[in-house]
């Protein structure tokens, strides 16, 4: 016997949250629909939604990388652009969309911007999640399915514990959320309306939100394309339309692209060539799959969910557009999966892993209540329980491969609660607290009206020197106080806005960015940058030959090289050849000479590295 999923001509399938009465505004036709909603429906949404809304506002917090987006907020509100120093133009923050929201938000909140990006991040989490269960939900009541509605995959999703700590943490992951759900409500409201009948004003407003994906994180831009690809199938679009829909979806990440190459001389965030993004690690990619199945056995509900979608599919037969809708996501999720894969992952357990989890699940986030196919369900439920209330992930979740003591991947929440000794460190107050010391110094040092570099406590403790250690500053840079630091979000709250954070990293130093990699632990941290080159960048030339050899390596020492040695090459390397040009790039006034100059440049700018040993850089490039 026929089903009524077994058809996709929607041109005979009523819908039945459509009100038939026009109504007078927006605001109407969503409250006419909202009163047609199966109660059982919304119970099926509501209890999921609240459950990730109440353990998110439990595990609320703010990440180091999460501090790193608001100081360039705070730079770009107070008018000195998008960038975290003054007088050096780089690009710190990943997800350029979410850097212009804050600042947005910013202009028109008052408040700390630290935790309203946190706050924020929740609200768009828990909104996205209910959007994208609703378009699940219309998806089945647009094939016609009465059945009551169980929340399979949502379950999946809101126990495991590492997605409630990155519901928050003042990072991006909120907007991603957000973007993934309403790409896919929009896909669904596409199939639900006959190919035919589909304007181009909703195609082409649709290809404009899906662009947006490159700007939210520069890897949606694969998902973008996938997203896309279904849209064209399901409209039938012939191939002015196609063309059409690719400039509607590249005309902002293209005009966005040409900025960053202009501004910044380079052809993606300053963070990508740091973690050597282009680079292929599969090895470290599976270790980072592992690591997130390991604690929370994910292959248990990933498999039944599996089983569940068999038995749907042995007595319904969907046709082709509704293959096409629900192929969409999991070909985005496959698609993400082999990229995080193959640049080696992340070093903060889970994160990378959420994006990818939710579009699996899309199609599946609700399922139809079937006597062979609930009691599947129920196993999911009991794994969810099992799941959310007893396994964790612990704080250091994959060791280094190198045996040499360092990590690979750890639970960043975990890491920074017990850094900070505070359950929720949602605003700056806590991490400040962590670099105290150095903290304090900078203070005195601006009340003294002192110009000098300090160093993060960690640093100053690990080359015994006094936590009130300090250089003068070069008198040709414009900065009343500098602090070296290895977190940078955490410098760059201690730092006011027009002092410098000499980032260790390679997030925010442009040398350190360009820098061969000298350690291999954890993604994001294989560039760290030796100490003579922000010497060189920074301190007075009349004090280089009272800095300490105890910043020598014991390889410097085998070697018999002094610190004044180190730090006149790493001063005569920034004189010489293509790394004074992109030094130049950064710091040099942006005329418009400058801008086109950095502009066409940024190809093989983005391609330059630097010896990490000065000495090795003077010999290559002053030659």
């Amino acid at each position: 016997m026929t089903t009524p999923l077994e058809s996709d001509d929607r041109t005979n399938v009523t819908d039945p949250e459509r009100p038939t009465a026009r109504t007078s505004s927006q605001f109407g036709r969503i409250a006419a629909r909202a009163r047609t909603l199966n109660r059982f429906d919304l119970i099926a949404m509501a209890v999921p939604t609240v459950i990730l809304a109440v353990m998110g506002w439990q595990k609320r917090w703010m990440t180091d990388d999460g501090l790193i987006f608001t100081r360039a907020v705070k730079q770009i509100v107070d008018g000195n652009g998008p960038v975290y120093n003054i007088g050096e133009r780089t690009e710190t923050s990943t997800s350029t969309l979410w850097q212009w929201v804050l600042a947005l938000v910013d202009l028109v909140t008052p408040g700390d911007i630290a935790a309203i990006a946190v706050y924020l991040g929740l609200a768009l989490s828990v909104g996205g999640f209910l959007i994208a269960l609703n378009a699940t939900r219309r998806l089945y009541r647009g094939l016609a399915v009465k059945r009551f509605l169980l929340p399979a995959g949502a379950l999946v999703f809101v126990a495991i514990p590492s997605i409630w700590d990155f519901l928050t943490a003042g990072m991006e992951t909120g907007l991603i959320i957000f973007w993934i759900a309403v790409s896919w409500s929009l896909l669904v409201r596409a199939w639900q309306i006959p190919a035919e009948r589909v304007r181009l004003r909703r195609v082409l407003g649709t290809s404009v939100w899906y662009g947006l994906g490159p700007l939210v994180r520069p890897d949606l831009g694969l998902a973008m394309m996938v997203f896309l690809a279904a849209l064209a199938l399901l409209t039938r679009a012939r191939w002015t339309r196609c063309i059409g829909m690719l400039a509607a979806a590249g005309a902002l990440p293209a005009a966005y692209e040409i900025f960053r190459m202009g501004y910044y001389g380079l052809i993606f965030p300053m963070p990508a060539l740091t973690k050597e993004a282009g680079e292929s690690l599969w090895g470290r990619g599976w270790d980072y799959l592992t690591d997130y199945n390991r604690p929370y056995k994910l292959w248990i509900p990933l498999l039944l969910l599996a089983v569940v979608a068999a038995l749907l599919l042995r007595v319904r037969r969907p046709g082709n557009r509704t293959w096409i809708v629900v192929a969409a996501p999991l070909t985005a999720a496959f698609v993400q999966t082999f990229y995080v894969i193959k640049v080696g992952g992340d070093f903060m357990h889970g994160r990378m892993w959420m994006p990818v989890l939710l579009m699996l699940l899309l199609p599946l986030l609700l399922t139809p209540f079937d006597k062979l196919a609930t009691p599947v369900v129920a196993g999911i439920a009991v794994w969810a329980v099992i799941c959310g209330s007893s396994w964790r992930s612990g704080i250091i979740t994959t060791d280094s491969p190198l045996g040499n003591g360092q990590h690979q991947v750890w639970n960043e929440r975990d890491f920074y609660t017990n850094e900070t000794k505070t359950d929720n460190p949602v605003t700056v107050g806590p991490h400040i607290r962590t670099i105290e010391e150095s903290y304090d110094v900078s203070r005195k040092a601006l009340a003294d009206g002192r110009r000098v570099l300090i160093l993060d406590p960690n640093y100053a403790r690990a080359y015994n020197l006094p936590v009130d250690f300090a250089l003068p500053l070069r008198t040709d840079v414009d900065f009343p106080v500098g602090l070296v630091i290895g977190r940078l979000g955490v410098g760059g709250a201690v730092m006011p806005l027009d002092g410098i954070v000499a980032d260790v990293w390679g997030l925010s130093n442009t040398i350190g960015a360009h820098i061969d990699q000298t350690n291999f632990a954890a993604a994001g941290h294989q560039k760290l940058l030796p100490p003579a080159w922000n010497f060189a960048l920074y301190v007075d030339p009349a004090a280089w030959s009272q800095i300490p050899d105890n910043f020598l390596s014991a390889k410097d020492r085998e070697r018999g090289v002094t610190m004044l040695q180190l730090v006149n090459a790493a001063n005569h390397t920034m004189q010489c050849g293509d790394v004074k040009e992109l030094v130049d790039s950064v710091t040099k006034p942006l005329t418009f000479g400058r801008f086109w100059d950095n502009l066409t440049g940024a190809y093989d700018r983005t391609k330059l590295r630097i010896p990490a040993d000065p000495i090795a850089a003077e010999q290559k490039f002053c030659k």
